[in-house]
């Protein structure tokens, strides 16, 4: 299984995106998954992280990787869109779920950020659920796209809890969706779907909690401002969430138009 999903996802690397996922400080296994892939005028990038606490979060995270580039690559291209990214979201839902009959994997899910990049209409496309997340780095400003599917990121985004205080809650582990867990139809409105125009000289950074539970917006911002290259900054950011404890799989992901 470990070398299939080395095998599966890559370390990929070139003038618009990189990404790379690391073990950290404190976990046995790597249950998440990353997958950055060009299509023509499109890029699949995508960031996974497997349900803690449940045998098979690293299957799930390989399963919803392959299913997703998968969909997408037997689908037209001229058909893609954030339709077609929604329904690969929950055909890899389903594919999931059809596994709980073996007993070891009962329950396994994952949650996971999934973004569309159009390279040719400037524009792109967002699937998101859990607390994976999407942030959009331009003029010294980050902004979260994304919007956490758990019990203290719901908080946060509420403004009932600060950035800090969400990052220390005892409860920052409990997640209220997360893919694979029931089966969803095609029109489900289970999942977050968001559409934006792809801005120049802006960076769109996703990843698994293991980087901001160990690292403020402020840090991840900074490190996005140095005029390095994106596997510097990616290796930076995975750096600094390991030598602040690193309590959890770190994956980042940083694309950027070469516009």
């Amino acid at each position: 299984n470990k070398t299939l999903i080395t095998f599966f996802i890559p370390n990929i690397m070139n003038n618009t995106f990189y990404g790379a996922t690391d073990i950290g400080r404190c976990r046995q296994n790597n249950e998440d998954a990353y997958l950055l892939e060009q299509n023509g005028n499109y890029v699949l990038d995508l960031v996974v992280d497997g349900v803690g606490g449940h045998e098979g979060g690293e299957i799930a995270s390989y399963l919803a990787c392959k299913c997703i580039s998968e969909y997408l690559r037997e689908t037209p291209a001229d058909s893609i869109g954030l339709d077609v990214l929604k329904q690969s979201v929950v055909y890899a839902n389903n594919a999931i779920f059809s596994q709980h009959a073996i007993p070891r994997l009962h329950n396994m899910s994952c949650v996971l950020t999934a973004v569309l990049f159009d390279m040719e209409q400037d524009f792109a496309h967002m699937c998101h659920v859990g607390d994976t997340r999407l942030y959009q780095y331009k003029d010294v400003k980050m902004t979260k796209l994304s919007r956490d599917h758990s019990f203290v990121g719901e908080q946060e985004d509420a403004g009932l809890l600060s950035e800090e205080e969400a990052r220390h809650h005892p409860r920052r582990n409990i997640i209220t969706k997360a893919v694979g867990l029931n089966k969803l139809e095609w029109d489900t409105d289970y999942i977050m779907t968001m559409s934006f125009p792809v801005q120049p000289g802006t960076q769109y950074l996703i990843c698994s909690d293991g980087l901001y539970d160990m690292l403020p917006q402020a840090a991840i911002a900074n490190t996005l401002a140095h005029k390095t290259s994106l596997q510097q900054k990616v290796e930076s950011l995975i750096q600094q969430a390991n030598d602040m404890g690193g309590k959890d799989n770190i994956t980042v992901t940083i694309f950027k138009p070469d516009k």
